[in-house]
């Protein structure tokens, strides 16, 4: 008897498992991850990271500046909780680690890489430091919705697959996903205009409001309630106390490298290195010269321990950070490798004061000011004329 209970039992299984197998994968309960893994673009911009021994998802997630569901979702892990040594996953490029936000009603600049896109009515960006996306629906002003990494890493890749109208563009990558599997955003905003390009933008947070710089150079202003305007046209260019004819343009092989709390510059024609920090408005954001004079016998920078997520200055840049305290203490870290460019520098000045504009390698104009009294400052400019 137990005999012929065993075989029936047995058979009964065996075709149990045969029609389990035979059933669709849509029947699966693991069938959505299977076909969303399927579906799945890995980022193949990003530079590659090989897994060592120890690491987990979210520890080489904070090493970059972000969270484990950007990796996930960046790399087409169908488990987040599971990795190996040796194996490649994408990270972000250039990584940052956002300074913390103050309480309230203190005010706080920073520098924070990000992903750009425009579209017909709007515009998207990724955050590097924490994988969130926001939405921007209007032209010039209009409402903003975060999405943190959580909402959109595990969802499938841009799922519209109707045909791009001309002149337009198919999002892509963590912007694609928001847009793709959230009407409302979709709705809103219509199809990209532009191609997702990086850039580093300065943030300023007022208590629970904050501003920030777009490509173009124009400035968004956020409320709490996260209504945003900006006056649609490019940064005013800063009024000087007396103006100031331009009289010398020198073109020269410059260099750049951006931090947390600003940036500085390297000018070839004269060996200067500059550091602008970002503490302050239009007359408090300082600079500080320091010629070569003042910086080339000193030794390189120290070696010492690097935050994840940071760069150390080297070169002239670095002995000036690394041997200037009041430098490195106003500044930070850097958030990226400093970077050659051709620089224009349109100079001029009379008796009451001295003024240099130039523009950045992402197209921002900058115009510093030395008054006759001594006092310096700098802000983002409208054009260099």
């Amino acid at each position: 008897m137990k005999t012929i209970l065993s075989v029936l039992t047995r058979r009964w299984m065996l075709g149990f498992l045969a029609v389990l197998l035979a059933l669709p994968v849509a029947f699966s309960p693991f069938g959505a991850q299977v076909a969303a893994a399927q579906s799945c673009i890995v980022r193949t911009d990003w530079p590659l990271y090989v897994v060592v021994g120890g690491d987990t998802l979210n520890k080489i997630a904070q090493r970059y500046g972000t969270t484990a569901g950007v990796l996930a979702s960046a790399n087409c892990l169908p488990n987040i909780n599971v990795i190996y040594t040796g194996q490649q996953l994408r990270v972000p490029p250039s990584p940052v680690v956002l300074t913390p936000v103050p309480v309230p009603p203190n005010t706080v600049t920073y520098n924070v890489q990000i992903s750009f896109q425009r579209f017909d009515n709007g515009f998207m960006f990724w955050r590097a430091d924490n994988g969130e996306i926001s939405v921007y629906i209007g032209q010039v002003n209009g409402t903003t919705i975060s999405y943190p990494s959580y909402s959109y890493g595990l969802l499938p890749d841009n799922p519209v697959m109707d045909g791009t109208p001309a002149g337009h563009i198919r999002p892509a990558f963590g912007i694609g996903k928001v847009w793709g599997n959230f009407y409302n955003v979709r709705s809103n905003l219509g199809w990209a205009t532009t191609p997702e390009t990086g850039y580093v933008t300065t943030v300023t947070r007022v208590g629970n409001a904050f501003n920030f710089i777009l490509p173009d150079g124009r400035v968004v202003y956020v409320d709490a309630n996260r209504n945003w305007v900006t006056n649609g046209s490019t940064v005013p260019t800063p009024v000087p106390a007396t103006p100031v004819p331009s009289s010398a343009v020198t073109q020269t092989t410059a260099s750049y490298q951006p931090f947390d709390g600003g940036f500085m510059i390297w000018e070839a024609h004269t060996g200067n290195i500059v550091a602008f920090y970002n503490n302050g408005g239009t007359l408090n954001a300082s600079y500080t010269v320091y010629a070569a004079s003042q910086y080339a016998n000193l030794p390189d920078n120290p070696v010492i321990p690097t935050p994840a997520g940071r760069v150390l200055p080297a070169f002239g840049i670095g002995k000036v950070w690394g041997n200037y305290f009041e430098v490195r203490n106003n500044l930070g870290w850097a958030l990226t490798p400093e970077q050659g460019f051709l620089a224009t520098f349109i100079s001029g000045s009379n008796s009451t004061q001295s003024q240099t504009c130039f523009t950045l390698p992402d197209g921002r104009p900058v115009t510093y000011v030395r008054l006759s009294t001594g006092v310096r400052y700098w802000l983002y400019s409208g054009t260099c004329s």
